[in-house]
């Protein structure tokens, strides 16, 4: 096998994939783009979300069963989509496509499967934290979910880009690790501009580790929050076991960076102990959908 994976060029390779003119990354469905362009509008109506919905079974299908949980279900049953786009709203069903998409396979990759299901499971969480922590502090989180759900698909990414140019003879886990993590971010951004997300949404999902100014500072402060409290459940990010058995680590957000976000949503120890308590109510629920 080629050893250029293995070589202190590794990270220039790797995101020059993500440069280069002719790369594409899996698509998201295009009724996840469409929704997401439709909830944008004011004058939206169910009819047409029902009928976009409509076009993919398989997301349909899954939205019905999202809704059914208990996260979500209500006092009556939901029994079809106009239903369920009339209780639920535009936005909060456009949220769950995102979900749904994500979560059926969008980076099918069987030499990093573990590791991909483990990104998605720690992005699903920090989504609904997210949305948490921008209830709590009376901010418009419209954004804040997707970000959320896509802030490491540049993990995903990357290790895709691997198997890209590397195909069946694609390296061990553990020699790419902290090139991938040290690279993540960045990648999740270019990821979100080459589907097509608005650049804003973009920003925060390529700069997350990053303190944030201007209209979307707070969504990014959230996201930084929830992020940092995934891990209290056991669904942050870590890599392979190092030579002492011990897992590496990814995705870290810092002390430093986990107070300026805080700072940026006045967030108190009493208030973070709200988010913490209903996060503690929630996020079992989300681990077993």
């Amino acid at each position: 096998m080629s050893e250029s994976l293995i070589t202190t060029a590794l990270r220039e390779r790797l995101i020059s994939v993500f440069e280069d003119p002719s790369y594409r990354p899996p698509p998201l469905p295009s009724v996840a783009m469409e929704l997401l362009a439709l909830s944008n509008r004011t004058d939206a109506r169910a009819s047409e979300v029902v009928r976009l919905l409509e076009q993919d079974e398989m997301l349909a299908g899954s939205v019905m069963r999202l809704v059914s949980s208990p996260i979500y279900s209500g006092r009556s049953n939901i029994t079809t989509l106009k239903e369920a786009v009339v209780r639920l709203g535009f936005k909060v069903v456009r949220d769950m496509v995102f979900e749904v998409a994500l979560r059926s396979g969008v980076f099918d990759l069987d030499e990093y499967a573990e590791t991909v299901a483990q990104v998605q499971r720690h992005s699903t969480v920090t989504a609904y934290i997210s949305r948490i922590v921008c209830n709590k502090v009376r901010i418009d989180g419209d954004h804040a979910f997707i970000c959320a759900l896509l802030h490491d698909a540049g993990f995903a990414g990357l290790l895709f880009a691997v198997t890209h140019f590397e195909g069946t003879e694609s390296p061990p886990l553990e020699q790419l690790w902290t090139d991938v993590d040290a690279l993540h971010e960045r990648a999740s951004g270019i990821l979100a501009t080459l589907w097509g997300l608005p650049a804003g949404m973009a920003d925060v999902v390529g700069h997350h580790h990053h303190l944030h100014t201007g209209e979307f500072s707070k969504i990014a402060a959230a996201i930084c929050v929830a992020d940092r409290l995934s891990r209290s459940f056991g669904a942050d990010v870590v890599g392979p076991a190092d030579s002492q058995g011990i897992a590496i680590a990814g995705d870290a957000v810092s002390d430093l960076d986990f107070e300026i976000a805080r700072g940026e949503l006045g967030i108190s120890e009493a208030k973070l102990d709200e988010i913490q308590a209903e996060a503690e109510q929630l996020v079992p629920q989300i681990l077993w959908l």
